[in-house]
Formats: structure tokens, C-alpha cells, sequence
């Protein structure tokens, strides 16, 4: 085991509990949102739960852990809202953010 896959493993566990363990805190449900949250903690889950049981992959390269990093750095500066990943500053929203706040697709 070299020391980026550890490293690798130690940014996913945190990436995934910090989504696993996000709190409302009054705000409404979105489903998508939720949905996008739930992939990425299935994802991000997947590299220690492999690396502990040995079926995970033998590598990992610098972009990955750099990318994976980034992504739970973001998602902490977020307080694990995904869906504030996508919000563009001041009054408008991206096309993603809309997309994940439209509650009439379900």
C-alpha cells in the first residue's frame, strides 16, 4: 500500500462522513440534491471499504487524490450542502443549482 492510496482513503472517509452526517437545520428537502449527496458518498465510500478489504485498486495517482481532495475540501467549506456546491455568487443560480432546488420533478 503506498502512501497515496492512504491519503486517498483518509480525504474519501472524511468526504463521505461529512456528507453522511449534514444537518438541514430547517431547510427544505431536495431530492436531487440528496440523490447527488448519496452517489458521492456511495463513491467516495467505496475507496476505503476496498482498501480495508483488499478487493480496491492497487493505485492511485496524484490527480486522484488531488481531485478528491478539492471536492471534500469544497464540500466542508459548504457545511456538506451539496447543492451549495453549484450556487453561483450574489442573486442568480447556475443551471445546476436550479436544477437541484426545481422540487415539481418529483
Amino acid at each position: 500500500m503506498s502512501g497515496l492510496m492512504l491519503v486517498n482513503a483518509i480525504v474519501c472517509t472524511l468526504l463521505a462522513m461529512r456528507l453522511l452526517f449534514f444537518r438541514r437545520k430547517g431547510a427544505r428537502w431536495r431530492p436531487r440534491a440528496a440523490l447527488l449527496a448519496y452517489f458521492i458518498i456511495v463513491a467516495a465510500a467505496s475507496v476505503p471499504i476496498g482498501l480495508l478489504l483488499g478487493s480496491g485498486s492497487d493505485t492511485t495517482t496524484l490527480p486522484q487524490l488531488v481531485l478528491n481532495t478539492v471536492l471534500c475540501v469544497a464540500v466542508f467549506a459548504v457545511d456538506g450542502n451539496v447543492s451549495e456546491l453549484f450556487r453561483r455568487n450574489g442573486d442568480k443560480e447556475g443551471i445546476i443549482a436550479r436544477t437541484l432546488r426545481w422540487h415539481s420533478w418529483f
